[in-house]
């Protein structure tokens, strides 16, 4: 059993930074996971940073009293698609749309005739986290659909992987492991303590939550 030491400043500095955080707690580490994942967020809200917690199972019996359903973030399988037109070099001034039979049409006039329709983009927009945060996850595989559909963001956003078990692969870009630590809560609330962030009321009951919660499942 041991303690890793972690750079804080570099984690202060990951969230000072970032643009979209998006804090995902295994559902593997149930009440565990998603009371630390809950404390976390209300925390970083404080911090006025733009955070999303990403959570697609069902809240646990323990959880419902510290988040409401409308702060959690469970469609992650829905993308939105942004069209774009660069009309710079038209003399176009109307843009008018109809929808008919779930057909979308756009009319922009007036343009010439040799208009470029490479100037016509579409893209498939969907989360574009540049931070992520993950929590009891001992490998990416026990964020199950999440890690998934969020594969992008993964490949592109810094990864802090904060858990308490020696089970943990590490597989962050900064790992907060402490395997002295009783319960996630505790390692969130002592990394809040190394980053000078200091939790709210609802960020404390949350906490609070996690720090007495009992898997009996696993006794």
């Amino acid at each position: 059993m041991n303690k890793e030491i972690y750079n804080s400043s570099r984690i202060k500095e990951l969230i000072d930074n970032a643009s979209s955080i998006a804090i995902i707690p295994s559902e593997i580490a149930k009440a565990d996971a998603l009371s630390a994942a809950v404390g976390l967020y209300y925390t970083l809200l404080q911090q006025d940073k733009n955070v999303s917690l990403v959570y697609v199972g069902e809240v646990p019996e323990e959880c419902k009293n510290i988040v409401n359903a409308s702060q959690i973030t469970g469609d992650i399988y829905s993308r939105q698609l942004t069209i774009s037109i660069d009309y710079s070099d038209t003399p176009a001034s109307k843009l008018a749309y109809s929808n008919e039979n779930n057909i979308l049409k756009l009319v922009l006039s007036p343009v010439a005739k040799e208009f470029d329709t490479s100037k016509v983009k579409t893209e498939i927009q969907g989360h574009d986290f540049d931070l992520i945060l993950t929590l009891g996850a001992q490998a990416p595989e026990d964020l199950g659909v999440v890690g998934s559909e969020l594969r992008d963001s993964f490949i592109k956003a810094k990864i802090v992987n904060i858990d308490n078990t020696n089970l943990n692969t590490q597989h962050g870009d900064v790992n907060v492991i402490d395997t002295l630590a009783p319960n996630l809560s505790a390692v969130v609330f002592n990394l809040l303590s190394l980053l000078g962030m200091l939790p709210d009321a609802k960020s404390a009951k949350a906490l609070l939550v996690g720090m007495t919660y009992r898997d009996l499942t696993a006794e």
